[in-house]
């Protein structure tokens, strides 16, 4: 570790509190209290999981005695933030709960670290590892992107709504889970080619909630709930690894690139861990691993493999490919030394993903 490091790490933000039960909402109250979390709270939720979740959670927060202030997140974007904002001010929010997906949970996460309030994440499916992490996926400038964000104060894991949601939603937080072990490929090799520092302890947490997925990959497929407790669980173990790096590098390389740079080009596309798992299977590949590892175990979750079961057409995953590091130059991956579309082409062939 350089001593520069010593110097300017910033501080760690990690969630004071994480509960997760069968049935976790009841005690929302109670945990709020417990983090002095006062009176006028901005209740953000979707359409759908307001019926789903977010009315169960402003009828226990308004039995505590509090104010609660709803508001329907339409978009995870900059726009919508400052509206959010706007609704904080008018309503004399003194922190923020967020109930519902990875757009509802962005919003909110972003949100409350510009107006500077704390906010507690209440997520109503477990598809990706954003739920814990202090970074924010916005779209902004006409392309999705990543901007600095803050930890939640409470996560909530209420076990018996996640595990309600369509196993699709599951299975693509634990195929985003599952992609941490290219990703730190990529971490590794940036720190032998440009010096780049690395932290063992994230790299050592995000690859442990990997080998955790895999390890219970046929519990996840079959039991609903007990799939859902495991995901959860690797979700915030991935999230924590980034709260301690204080980036996402520990959960995102190469397959990351490659699932933005399609999301760029398609409005249609697969879940965010849909793409990042299938794409780790290319990704392994190229660093030499063990990607049949990988793509069996999607397999057994049911996860997408193929470009066709993606719906992506291949010639459009070739080209995303290709384009992939441009997205985040920066950022050394198993891409940056530059690879031919024969090479590509060579690599998803082999793999079966086209």
């Amino acid at each position: 570790m350089s001593f520069s490091r010593i110097l300017d790490r910033s501080i760690i933000e990690l969630p004071r509190l994480i509960d997760v039960k069968l049935d976790a909402f009841p005690d929302i109250p109670e945990n709020c209290d417990r983090l002095g979390l006062d009176e006028n709270v901005s209740l953000l939720t979707g359409e759908t999981t307001y019926k789903i979740a977010g009315k169960s959670v402003e009828q226990v927060l308004e039995d505590s005695g509090r104010n609660v202030s709803v508001y329907h997140v339409k978009e995870a974007t900059l726009e919508e933030s400052e509206r959010i904002q706007e609704f904080y001010k008018d309503t004399s929010c003194e922190f923020s709960v967020a109930v519902g997906g990875g757009r509802v949970i962005d919003a909110a996460k972003y949100s409350s670290f510009e107006f500077k309030i704390p906010f507690v994440s209440v997520p109503t499916i477990a598809s990706h590892d954003g739920i814990a992490s202090a970074r924010s996926s916005l779209r902004g400038l006409g392309y999705k992107t990543s901007y600095p964000a803050q930890s939640p104060l409470l996560v909530v894991g209420d076990i018996r709504t996640l595990s309600q949601s369509p196993q699709r939603f599951t299975v693509s937080g634990c195929a985003d889970v599952i992609s941490n072990k290219t990703a730190i490929l990529d971490w590794e090799l940036s720190n032998r080619i440009t010096g780049e520092h690395i932290s063992a302890y994230a790299s050592s947490l995000a690859e442990i909630s990997a080998l955790s997925m895999i390890k219970a990959r046929k519990e996840i497929a079959k039991d609903r709930v007990k799939g859902a407790y495991h995901v959860f669980k690797g979700l915030i173990t991935s999230s924590m690894a980034m709260c301690i790096e204080g980036s996402s590098r520990p959960a995102s390389g190469a397959e990351h690139l490659i699932a933005h740079s399609l999301e760029q080009r398609l409005e249609t596309i697969a879940l965010h861990g849909e793409l990042v798992g299938a794409m780790s299977i290319f990704s392994m590949y190229l660093h030499g691993g063990d990607w049949k590892e990988i793509k069996a175990t999607l397999e057994v979750l049911g996860a997408p493999t193929s470009a066709t079961q993606l719906g992506i057409e291949d010639r459009v995953l070739i080209e995303a490919i290709l384009s992939a590091q441009s997205i985040r130059p920066e950022r050394y991956t198993i891409l940056s030394s530059g690879v031919t579309e024969k090479a590509v082409v060579r690599a998803l062939t082999d793999t079966g993903l086209i």
